[in-house]
């Protein structure tokens, strides 16, 4: 299964990932971007937008 993750050292806070998500589950506050993973498709569509590689989709274990 894979999660979208956010590499805080590596962004930089423009936010471009937010608007290009299709399934809007990505907003910045106060300069910290928020995931919401039960929105996500993980499509990549933010991973491919982030100039810096700070998103990526990385498999992660099955938690059930």
């Amino acid at each position: 299964m894979k999660r979208l993750v956010h590499n805080r050292e590596k962004c930089l806070e423009c936010a471009g990932c937010v608007g290009v998500c299709p399934a809007m589950a990505l907003d910045m506050y106060n300069l910290d971007l928020q995931i919401d993973h039960e929105k996500c498709t993980k499509c990549g569509t933010c991973t491919r937008a982030c100039p810096v590689g700070a998103l990526t989709l990385e498999e992660v274990a099955d938690a059930s």
